[in-house]
């Protein structure tokens, strides 16, 4: 019985990986490729297809795994597999709300007449929130259970962190205390982009349309650097 088991899962891992490679990895070489994400759901299921060319969470810098029997859906850390990986938002769902009517007041109307407040009725008439709830900029792996935003943000993504906040600002209206984007810019000068930041940059621009300045000015200057390394 126990053989039987085995044989199985091999052959769920083989199907798993032969479903990747038909359908995953055409996506994952040509960002082109990807459609515009339609929801959260659909952001998040658009990113871990471009994060996987990496399996590397963002704050300990821990490989990870897909589990192929599950199509992907469900990842490990290699070093431990009863740890899980999740993807979450960099800036949290409350913080860009929370000044919102539509999230705290009953300015909405459902089709039975009752009035109603929140994320449902912030998606529905908020169209400022609703691009922002699927924008692939601001998702990042994490092992579960790792206590962001309150826990402390380590020193190599700082910078990584610093930069969608300052992007949301601008692109969304991200309400930042003066202190707050004072230290959001010393992140970013502290921890600068590095190649992977703008890899993962061109392709969400890609499918977005949307650039983040302080990104794209950066890995211009890193090529730029590039260049001029390469031909000395």
């Amino acid at each position: 019985m126990f053989l039987n088991y085995l044989h199985l899962r091999g052959h769920l891992k083989t199907l798993g990986l032969i479903l990747y490679f038909v359908f995953l990895f055409p996506t994952l070489v040509l960002g082109e490729s990807y459609p515009p994400p339609k929801s959260f759901t659909h952001a998040v299921k658009i990113f871990k297809q471009i994060d996987m060319d990496y399996k590397k969470t963002a704050f300990l810098d821990k490989e990870y795994d897909y589990d192929p029997a599950t199509c992907m859906r469900k990842r490990y850390l290699k070093e431990d597999n009863t740890k899980a990986v999740v993807f979450t938002r960099i800036v949290p769902e409350g913080m860009m709300a929370k000044n919102l009517a539509c999230f705290t007041q009953d300015i909405c109307t459902g089709s039975m007449g009752k009035v109603f407040h929140g994320k449902r009725c912030c998606r529905k008439i908020n169209k400022n929130y609703k691009a922002y709830e699927k924008d692939i900029f601001n998702l990042m792996s994490l092992e579960k259970d790792s206590g962001y935003p309150k826990t402390e943000i380590p020193k190599h993504f700082k910078g990584n962190i610093a930069r969608v906040f300052l992007y949301m600002q601008e692109q969304y209206q991200l309400k930042l205390s003066t202190a707050s984007l004072n230290q959001y810019k010393i992140w970013d000068k502290e921890d600068r982009v590095d190649e992977k930041e703008c890899e993962i940059y061109h392709i969400i621009y890609k499918i977005q349309g949307r650039e983040n300045p302080w990104i794209k000015s950066a890995c211009e200057t890193l090529l730029s650097k590039s260049s001029k390394s390469s031909q000395e």
